[in-house]
């Protein structure tokens, strides 16, 4: 039985695929990172297979040769599927404004280059939430980003931490409700942006300090983000398992 808040009407999943992919150029000239294959499907086609065991509604945020994307997309039987252009690459935050209009109350949001096998461990009353997993890899949590808890509640998240003091690695899979974009329009307006990319974790940070509930979602498996040629060999070993 799925966790109600999967029972939302209009529920998403966007999958953030506008990205260059800058550090495996040499696979990426001719393709986005998302279609680079892994067992004879792009990355883009696991993300989605594990996805739509929650919804088959998908937004796809696109730029880089986005019309090979938009492509590949097409020839998928049974998903539904929209497209929004990032215009400018600009950070993770922005490229989630680019679907405001686009989404329901609630939605998930995937990064396209990130893949997993296994379960989530929903929590019974959660409202917003990211997914979490342990791990004792510091190199995985140093690429990502640190999750610290407090009254089985998200209390602190920092990006791509130098000193590791949590073996809490948080994941590019996300459970929101609307309520983030009136943070990403506050933190855009922001003369202390400097015209910076806009941070997602910043963005969540922000919603915990204004005492939004940001529950963990506790992943039990395996998990990658690839974003180098060591990354891929890893992927394509754990799909193989």
């Amino acid at each position: 039985m799925k966790h109600k808040w999967f029972k939302s009407d209009n529920l998403k999943c966007v999958v953030l695929a506008a990205g260059r992919g800058s550090r495996l150029l040499t696979l990426t000239d001719d393709n986005p990172k998302p279609l680079v294959t892994i067992k004879e499907k792009p990355i883009l086609d696991h993300v989605i297979n594990y996805w739509k065991k929650y919804t088959n509604d998908f937004v796809f945020v696109v730029n880089y040769k986005k019309d090979k994307i938009i492509d590949y997309v097409k020839t998928l039987k049974d998903i539904k599927y929209q497209f929004v252009v990032q215009k400018e690459l600009k950070g993770i935050a922005d490229a989630l404004m680019a679907v405001e209009k686009e989404v329901g109350g609630k939605f998930i949001v995937v990064l396209g280059d990130c893949i997993c096998k296994g379960d989530f461990d929903f929590p019974k009353n959660m409202s917003q939430g990211v997914g979490v997993w342990e791990t004792e890899n510091k190199y995985d949590i140093r690429n990502s980003y640190t999750v610290k808890l407090a009254s089985n509640l998200v209390q602190k998240v920092r990006e791509k931490p130098k000193k590791i003091d949590s073996n809490l690695c948080g994941l590019g899979f996300y459970f929101f409700d609307k309520k983030i974009f009136e943070y990403i329009k506050k933190a855009s307006s922001s003369k202390l942006t400097g015209g910076v990319d806009l941070n997602l974790t910043d963005i969540i940070q922000k919603m915990i300090d204004s005492k939004e509930k940001i529950s963990p979602i506790v992943f039990k498996g395996d998990y990658l983000n690839i974003n180098t040629e060591d990354e891929l060999n890893r992927a394509r070993k754990l799909i193989n398992i």
